[in-house]
């Protein structure tokens, strides 16, 4: 019976990614030009085949391949610990297992809870309105680089209405997404579009609104971050609300 997945799991799981022995990380980090390289062992500590290291004839089929009798090593202990059987016995295998799966359990205890991610808010950052945006090369200055948008619109849109600002609001999604991917002759077609649209916005009596705020990005393991975020409104010209038009979320 073959080593499970499950066991394999487990047992690289208890162990840290460490060898047993060395206590060396057993996943060499990707590089430039190649992907990852796994250079643990999943190591018998009782040989299944009659003569190798540490073989019981006693042991039944099932036993060999049981999570107990594996131990996760590095290439070079693996090597030593079959050659010098009659020093790392099955005993003493088991022994340095135990410790060491232990120890990895300790260090995990050890070390402090990193605090949630979350999204921060800043008093002094938050915008007091949203100013109309009449150009779209300035309007995609504020988009630029956003690592989050809100958007928000008139309630009671009609149909064509819809097909009308929800579709000049994906443009400008589309362009936060995407910009950075595209040749500067997409980057303007993208423009240009983008501004016939906010033309044709208010010919029918909407105009646009926009503003960046200055968010963090905040706990996990790392120090905090800038989480710039893109307001954008698109509101009907009678619109009540458009002297006090304040940023969502």
């Amino acid at each position: 019976m073959p080593v499970t997945d499950k066991s394999r799991k487990i047992l690289w799981a208890r162990s840290g990614n460490r060898c047993a022995i060395c206590r060396v990380p057993l996943v060499v980090d990707q590089t430039a030009q190649d992907s990852e390289s796994v250079v643990g062992e999943e190591c018998h500590i009782v040989s299944q085949s009659p003569g190798g290291p540490r073989h019981d004839p006693g042991f039944s089929s099932d036993q060999f391949d049981a999570l107990d009798n594996l131990i996760l090593l590095c290439a070079t202990h693996h090597k030593m610990v079959d050659d010098q059987q009659e020093t790392y016995t099955s005993d003493v295998l088991c022994s340095i297992k135990r410790n060491h799966e232990g120890w990895v359990e300790t260090k995990l205890c050890e070390d402090p809870i990193s605090p949630p991610v979350r999204i921060r808010r800043i008093r002094e950052n938050v915008p007091s309105h949203l100013p109309r945006i009449t150009a779209a090369k300035e309007l995609l200055a504020i988009a630029s680089g956003a690592s989050a948008h809100t958007e928000d619109y008139d309630d009671d849109l009609s149909e064509g209405e819809v097909e009308l600002v929800g579709g000049f609001i994906q443009e400008v999604v589309d362009w936060i997404d995407l910009n950075s991917d595209w040749e500067p002759i997409e980057r303007l077609r993208a423009s240009k579009r983008i501004q016939d649209s906010m033309s044709g916005l208010e010919t029918e009596g909407f105009y646009v609104f926009a503003v960046r705020e200055a968010q963090r990005l905040e706990g996990g393991i790392g120090a905090p971050l800038a989480f710039p975020v893109f307001h954008l409104s698109v509101l009907r010209a009678t619109n009540p609300a458009i002297q006090h038009v304040k940023p969502e979320g």
